[in-house]
């Protein structure tokens, strides 16, 4: 197992420049009801590391939570194989009989085939998962036990797989534990293919472990995969055999005690194939009760909400950030429900996500961050946020809750915005004096008289001190608009900052062509990367494009292989300057239009 991470350095630096790509998909069950969950399985292969991503079409009546991917590489007699898998977790929302489109990927000659799911009301049976069979006898809580491989001792090497637990319920955590065997010296490539887990959300647990065992009186070295699997429907599921391929050296034959022909007789190494045995898991549905916003997530939570600052004014931005941290599968609690609360205006959520597997179980942390702008003053409270979870320890649904906010507005400048409370009323005023200041007909100074009145005789140029408090008022309010709304000023502005760089790259390429070229690049990516509300570092050209094209506007295919030759040509003039002829000034000229037409029909 120790030659797997030599070997995908290996692989990464093999990829032929053309290279056959295939793809297929599969349901973990076609038949589900409402209130149950279904996995989606997309497989890329081809014969390079780099695959393209699958283009998911929209899934009418699912929600679709992605749960990750897992690559496998192999290098076999010169030639490279390479496979991701992506998972995603369908939720359906309505009883019915619904179609999963075909599935495509760039450079694969045909789409996936058209898939039917059959969606029944809450409460009816459940899916048959495939492979079942009679229920398990062992109980809840041992470790599933593997059967021991034919001829075992007879064995240089082979392989064990064993599950923490026999029983589960959905979406329970359990660890299954790959370990390979060698009693020999391992030559040559070897290659690991993980078993197939259909009906299974499956979690990498690092790192891989080593060490020494003796089995049966010999000793072995092993090397030890573990995997976290969250079973996605009941029954009794089967987890197919770990194949590990290798080439042990061929032992001297027997009687044979010179150096020489001990050593000649080594000859070619021999390949070998082992197995480890299938194993089940008998996965129990979660019992009855639960709650009407449950997302399926089975372990312990726990939730806190923090806001950014709790005295502001009517009109200004306050952001909300609830954390969700616990054990358990992180990655389907949806965003916190938005109250209904006319005091307040709740925008977009953004989530983030940070995995933690210390000691073998995944957990973690899920943020919600919220913009939140209240319209009145006063206090206002923003109540709490719930996050219902089953703790299987306990066997009871539970709930992780945070405390309110309150949040002390104050009138916003400029604004009669309406007080949350009323305010009381104030005391009795007594009058001191009073006196009447008569109207003086005749002026006693001309001159300022003279001024007023022709002030007062300027007519409709009074009109100007009105409009440039409306002008200012406009303005104000655009600036409060793009603070409490970054990604959309970041989207419209981005041409107006590419464009002043563009202009910089043009006045240094007179005396400093590699400065000029360097900013020339790096104002393309930073451009789509504003595009897209994502960070510019590590964005590549194949990402860049495949965000363009996703955007609600897309630009046309014309547009985008001009940003491609561009991109291209920027990257030639930075990394191989003797490789293209031309000017920089006018290469960032061309820069600027092709920026220029890709925002105009993104906006449109």
């Amino acid at each position: 197992m120790r030659a797997v991470a030599f070997a995908a350095v290996l692989l990464a630096a093999a990829a032929p420049s053309r290279a056959a790509v295939s793809i297929t998909a599969a349901l973990s069950h076609s038949e589900v009801s409402l209130d149950e969950q279904l996995v989606l399985s997309v497989t890329v292969s081809g014969d390079r590391a780099s695959l393209p991503q699958p283009k998911l079409p929209p899934l009418d009546g699912f929600s679709v939570y992605d749960s990750g991917r897992n690559q496998s590489l192999s290098f076999v007699n010169g030639r490279m194989t390479s496979s991701v898998i992506y998972t995603f977790v369908l939720v359906p929302r309505a009883a019915g009989k619904f179609r999963i489109p075909p599935i495509a990927a760039d450079g694969a000659p045909a789409p996936t085939d058209e898939m039917i799911v059959e969606v029944s009301p809450a409460g009816g049976a459940p899916a048959a998962p495939r492979g079942t069979a009679s229920d398990s006898r062992s109980g809840r809580g041992g470790p599933a036990p593997a059967a021991a491989p034919a001829r075992r001792r007879a064995r240089e090497v082979f392989v064990v797989a064993t599950l923490d637990k026999a029983r589960a319920f959905v979406n329970e955590q359990v660890t299954l534990s790959v370990r390979f065997y060698s009693a020999v010296q391992l030559v040559g490539d070897l290659r690991y293919d993980a078993p197939s887990m259909t009906g299974f959300l499956t979690e990498d647990l690092p790192p891989v472990r080593n060490g020494t065992a003796s089995v049966d009186g010999r000793a072995y070295q092993y090397s030890e995969i573990k995997v976290a699997v969250f079973p996605v429907q009941p029954g009794r599921l089967t987890i197919g055999p770990a194949t590990v391929r290798c080439q042990i050296a061929r032992m001297a034959a027997p009687g044979v005690d010179d150096f020489f022909d001990r050593f000649f007789s080594m000859g070619t190494p021999q390949p070998v194939a082992v197995d480890s045995p299938p194993l089940t898991l008998q996965v129990d549905p979660l019992p009855e009760g639960k709650p009407a916003d449950f997302s399926g997530v089975v372990g312990s939570l726990s939730a806190r909400v923090a806001a950014d600052r709790t005295e502001i004014k009517a009109g200004d931005a306050v952001t909300l950030t609830v954390t969700v941290a616990g054990r358990g599968n992180l990655k389907t609690i949806p965003e916190p429900q938005k109250p209904d609360l006319p005091a307040l205006r709740f925008f977009t959520t953004e989530s983030s996500m940070s995995l933690d597997k210390a000691e073998d179980r995944v957990g973690g942390a899920k943020i919600f961050r919220t913009v939140v702008v209240p319209r009145v003053s006063g206090e206002v409270r923003v109540p709490g946020f719930s996050f219902p979870y089953y703790d299987a320890q306990r066997r009871r649904y539970a709930r992780a809750e945070t405390d309110g906010i309150l949040l002390r507005v104050a009138p916003g400048e400029g604004k009669g915005a309406a007080a949350a409370p009323s305010a009381p009323t104030a005391p009795e005023l007594t009058v001191i004096a009073d006196d009447i200041r008569y109207l003086k007909i005749s002026p006693t100074h001309a001159f300022p008289s003279a001024a007023l009145a022709a002030v007062a005789d300027l007519g409709a140029l009074h009109f100007l001190p009105f409009a440039a408090l409306a002008f200012a008022s406009i303005l104000a309010w655009r600036r409060r608009r793009a603070a409490s709304d970054p990604s959309g000023n970041r989207f419209r502005e981005a041409l107006s900052r590419a464009e002043a760089r563009l202009a910089q790259a043009s006045d240094l390429a007179g005396g400093d062509a590699a400065r000029a070229v360097a900013l020339i690049d790096d104002t393309l990516a930073d451009f789509v990367a504003d595009k897209l509300d994502a960070p510019a570092a590590g964005l590549t050209l194949k990402s860049a494009l495949d965000g363009l094209k996703a955007l609600p506007q897309p630009p046309s295919a014309e547009t985008i292989e001009r940003l491609r030759a561009v991109w291209e040509e920027a990257d030639l003039r930075r990394f191989a300057p003797g490789a293209v002829g031309g000017d920089a000034r006018s290469f960032a000229e061309a820069a600027r239009a092709v920026l220029a037409a890709l925002d105009a029909e993104v906006r449109r």
